[in-house]
C-alpha cells in the first residue's frame, strides 16, 4: 500500500457540529455528524487523523497519547494555489479548505465559493489561481439571536425555510426578514461578482444552504462536502 492509498479519518469540528469522515485513496468513503466531540472520538479507530479545526490541545493530545498520527491543516500548510490574502494567520481554515476544493474543481478558472453556515462566507479564486479574499457575514442563527438580545421583545426564533415575502405577525415578520434577507444578499453578492469578473464558477457549501433556492444555472452547483474534500486535497500535498 502506497502513503496516498493509506486510509485516514478527517475530524473537522465545527461551531454547531463534529464531522467525521473516512477517506480512502483520496475518496470520501462516508460522512457522520455528531452533536459532541466526545461521541465522534469514539468512532475513530487507529487509522491517521487529519484535522482543519482543533478544538482545544487536550484534542490533539488525545490522539498523540494513543499513539495516532495526527495532522493538523494551518494556515501555514502547503497550498495547491497563490494567496493575495492579507493575514493568512487570522483566516479560518475551512475557507482555506474550500479554495482547495475548488481549485481541484476548476482550476484556472475564477471560481466563487459560498459557504452558508455558522457564518456567511464568500470567497474567490481567481482564474490565474490566486485566491483573493472575501466577506463574511452574520448567518441564520446568529440574526435570530441579534434580534432577540438587541431588541425588548422580538423573540428568539428558530430556522424557517419557504417564507412569505410578507410578514403577517411579528414572528412571520422576523421569518421573512432573516431568510428572504440572506436569499437576496447571496444573489446580490453573486451578481457583484459575476459583473466585475464575467464568467464564474459558483460553488455552493454549508449546513445552512438548504434553507436557500438557487437559480438553476449551469455555472452553480452544489457541494455539501467541499470542505471536506479541500481537507483530503491540502493533507495529500502535505503528507505524501
Amino acid at each position: 500500500m502506497t502513503s496516498s492509498e493509506k486510509p485516514f479519518v478527517i475530524v473537522d469540528a465545527g461551531n454547531t457540529s463534529v464531522k467525521v469522515a473516512h477517506v480512502k485513496n483520496s475518496q470520501i468513503l462516508s460522512v457522520h455528524r455528531f452533536a459532541q466531540v466526545s461521541d465522534a472520538l469514539t468512532t475513530i479507530s487507529d487509522a491517521d487523523v487529519v484535522c482543519a479545526s482543533v478544538l482545544n490541545e487536550n484534542f490533539r493530545q488525545f490522539f498523540i497519547e494513543r499513539g495516532t498520527s495526527f495532522y493538523q491543516i494551518t494556515h501555514q500548510s502547503t497550498l495547491p494555489f497563490k494567496s493575495a490574502y492579507g493575514s493568512m494567520e487570522t483566516i479560518g481554515v475551512d475557507r482555506l479548505c474550500n479554495m482547495a476544493a475548488a481549485f481541484k474543481l476548476f482550476g484556472s478558472q475564477n471560481c466563487l465559493v459560498v459557504d452558508i453556515g455558522t457564518c456567511i462566507k464568500f470567497d474567490f479564486i481567481s482564474e490565474n489561481n490566486v485566491y483573493l479574499g472575501g466577506s463574511i457575514a452574520p448567518g441564520i442563527e446568529l440574526r435570530y439571536k441579534a434580534l432577540h438580545e438587541h431588541t425588548s421583545q422580538l423573540p428568539i426564533l428558530d430556522f424557517k425555510s419557504a417564507v412569505s415575502i410578507i410578514g403577517g405577525d411579528t414572528n412571520k415578520s422576523m421569518h421573512s426578514g432573516v431568510i428572504n434577507g440572506i436569499q437576496h444578499e447571496i444573489q446580490g453578492m453573486i451578481m457583484r461578482y459575476e459583473k466585475d469578473f464575467g464568467d464564474i464558477k459558483i460553488l455552493i457549501t454549508g449546513g445552512d444552504a438548504s434553507y436557500f433556492e438557487f437559480p438553476q444555472k449551469s455555472n452553480i452547483f452544489a457541494n455539501k462536502n467541499l470542505t471536506l474534500e479541500g481537507i483530503v486535497e491540502i493533507y495529500e500535498i502535505n503528507a505524501f
